[in-house]
């Protein structure tokens, strides 16, 4: 081949070109409009969150009284139980509650910032080394228990 075909052949590369400053001024321009909607929209739901609810950490043991709706009548039922896990925060803050039941062990998921969540007592702090307690689940009996804090 000649060095004519051999330099047609050959792409060229092309350089990246800085971006004049307008282009980059538009470029945040479009941003702002949905950074305004996502901050109206935490300040709602700060708003929404509850101040009744006391502070809950990993294995706190419970009283938590939730409103059940069945077949038209509502009551409110209690349930007793250890905190083994919080997931998220905010409006969509959740608590899963572990109790042992008649010898069968149950857990049940509350969302804090519900209005069917009456109310919620603790009956007592214990000493958890995890943000998570998942290794209940396997442990039964005089295993199971957590020691208190003082």
């Amino acid at each position: 081949m000649t060095e004519e075909k051999k330099k047609s052949k050959e792409r060229p590369v092309e350089k990246a070109k800085p971006q004049p400053e307008a282009a980059a001024e538009d470029k945040h321009a479009q941003a702002a409009p949905s950074d305004v909607a996502a901050g109206a929209k935490d300040a709602k739901n700060f708003q929404e969150l509850r101040s009744d609810i006391p502070v809950i950490r990993p294995g706190d043991e419970l009283k938590v009284f939730y409103r059940v709706i069945e077949a038209g009548k509502e009551r409110t039922q209690t349930y007793e139980g250890t905190v083994i896990a919080i997931k998220n925060a905010g409006i969509s803050k959740t608590i899963t509650v572990r109790k042992n039941s008649f010898g069968i062990a149950v857990e049940r998921i509350f969302p804090l910032n519900s209005k069917l969540v009456q109310k919620i007592e603790i009956k007592k702090h214990t000493k958890v080394r995890r943000a998570k307690l998942f290794y209940l689940r396997k442990l039964k009996g005089k295993a199971s228990r957590l020691k208190e804090l003082r």
